[in-house]
């Protein structure tokens, strides 16, 4: 194979890990909100487990695949890393990363082990406290959105 067979493969792996973790995004920020609306452990559990799954199984291999074929992709087009909207894109992108480490997945985790021990029933107030936390609530959305601007960098490749 050339360059630009690689070139076509570490791209179309990009956007395809882009897409996984888009996808993780949306169906969290979904789970999210039912949860908070739920009226029964039963429901919180089904809730509480896709955010576990999507923290777990899903973020994680997408995001490092979105930076190993990130990188591979701007070498085959010689594109510097230095260059002021891929700097910006990959600030946010670790930004992100950090963030979901340190509030999205041990929130994800807890609420998950929450659900898991609590009984058939209502919400328990445990539960209850922990869907009430305001950072998971305020750093999703944040992250949802710089996600959506890294996306128009790496599209639009701005001349700034």
């Amino acid at each position: 194979m050339d360059d630009f067979d690689f070139y076509r493969l570490f791209k179309t792996l990009h956007v395809i890990a882009v897409v996984l973790l888009g996808g993780g995004f949306v169906l969290e920020a979904i789970s999210g909100i039912l949860a908070a609306r739920a009226e029964t452990v039963g429901e919180v559990r089904a809730y509480a487990r896709l955010l576990y799954v999507s923290e777990n199984f899903l973020s994680i291999p997408a995001a490092i695949a979105i930076a190993v074929f990130g990188y591979l992709t701007a070498d085959r087009l010689g594109i510097e890393l230095s260059t002021t909207w891929l700097s910006i894109g990959q600030a946010l992108f670790y930004i992100i990363v950090i963030l979901a480490l340190a509030f999205l997945r041990p929130a994800a985790n807890k609420l998950h082990r929450l659900a898991q021990a609590a009984p058939e029933g209502p919400v328990t107030p445990e539960i209850m406290a922990q869907l009430k936390q305001p950072l998971p609530s305020i750093i999703g959305p944040l992250a949802s959105i710089a996600f959506a601007f890294i996306i128009y960098l790496m599209v639009a490749k701005p001349a700034w």
